[in-house]
């Protein structure tokens, strides 16, 4: 009898999976479920590989050969480490820690090594070539077209480079990296969409007309020079002043708390300050085995901060709920056995963070 009600107990657990699934489990498993169609979409693409027909060349490596006068320049590994280093970067800004100061090091490093390869070409090419003569290129042939040069790709990187950074920082910052790159990315459409009008003009014509050279991008640069540094005054609180933004200073000048105990921290309790995407303090001591309270002062105007504690293992033991400055919240924190614990902001972990001793 136990083995059958084991049996009934197991058919309706499994039923309750599908009728009430973990929702929040389900969206920790889509990365994996993406992985696993990546794998079974690259299988696929070998086995239609494998059943192609013949080869059309012999079998072997054919070693290219170089044509007289033309310089290639040698085969490197600096773009597979300087993925690495991306790979380890990004994924360093997401669970912080080591990796994002190896990413760090392993670009560095690796651009380092690519600039030396660059220069020891240039060399080869200055010094050992230099009776080759110059070869000028009036343009393409006729009948090719050549798209032309454009300023895109490094407006659309310097976008990215702000969307990344306000990943980190958030508020406004990540507001102008994103809109710097849609607008990037709408002009490097347009320029295509250019290109092909002219393609299909040819078509008629029998002639390609190449697109003139860009100017530089200097109104485009110099407004969302504007937009980033005001965005990253705003984010870091430098602009508006404390009084002006939401009436958050007292009678002479002096901040009024808008929430929880008038001492710091109230009886027994920690007082924590948020101020420029940082704790005015990194080391907090209480008592083991006794509740306690933290009343929190996020001063960074529409910026949300939250106050977590975390073990040595690194699982949450208290989670706050985030609120926007400028605002002041207590929380009761419960009972903690004696040791050393991490407080952190969990939206900001890497600028924002202390260790808490429990003591006995």
């Amino acid at each position: 009898m136990q083995l059958l009600q084991d049996i009934w107990n197991g058919i309706l657990d499994l039923t309750k999976l599908l009728v009430i699934p973990d929702w929040g489990a389900l969206i920790l498993l889509l990365p994996v479920l993406t992985g696993v169609l990546v794998v079974a979409f690259f299988l696929g693409r070998l086995l239609q590989y494998r059943r192609l027909g013949a080869r059309r060349r012999r079998p072997g490596r054919i070693k290219p050969v170089t044509p007289p006068g033309i310089h290639m320049p040698g085969p490197t590994y600096a773009p597979i480490f300087a993925a690495v280093g991306t790979f380890l970067l990004l994924a360093g800004l997401v669970f912080n820690g080591p990796l994002l100061v190896a990413g760090l090091i392993v670009l560095v490093l690796t651009l380092l090594y690519w600039g030396r390869e660059g220069l020891a070409d240039y060399d080869h090419i200055a010094g050992d070539h230099a009776q080759l003569p110059a070869v000028v290129h009036p343009g393409p042939p006729p009948g090719v077209h050549m798209p032309g040069p454009s300023f895109r790709p490094i407006l659309a990187s310097l976008g990215l480079f702000i969307v990344f950074a306000g990943l980190v920082f958030g508020g406004w910052v990540l507001a102008v990296g994103i809109v710097f790159t849609i607008v990037s990315l709408l002009g490097w459409l347009n320029d295509a969409r250019k290109e092909y009008r002219q393609v299909v003009r040819a078509d008629t014509t029998g002639h390609i007309e190449n697109e003139p050279p860009p100017g530089w991008p200097k109104t485009l640069l110099w407004v969302f020079t504007v937009l980033t540094i005001a965005s990253v005054a705003l984010t870091a609180g430098w602009f508006p002043p404390r009084s002006v933004a939401g009436g958050t200073t007292g009678p002479g000048g002096s901040a009024a708390p808008s929430g929880g105990p008038a001492g710091p921290g109230g009886p027994g309790g920690l007082a924590i300050t948020a101020s420029g995407i940082k704790f005015d303090v990194t080391t907090l001591k209480t008592a083991a085995d006794k509740p306690f309270k933290i009343t929190f002062d996020n001063k960074d105007d529409k910026i949300n901060h939250d106050v977590d504690i975390l073990d040595a293992s690194g699982a949450k033991v208290f989670d706050m709920q985030d609120f926007a400055g400028p605002a002041v919240k207590t929380v009761d924190v419960p009972a903690l056995k004696a040791g050393t614990y991490k407080f952190e902001c969990s939206i900001h972990p890497a600028q924002m963070n202390g260790e808490l001793t429990v003591s006995g």
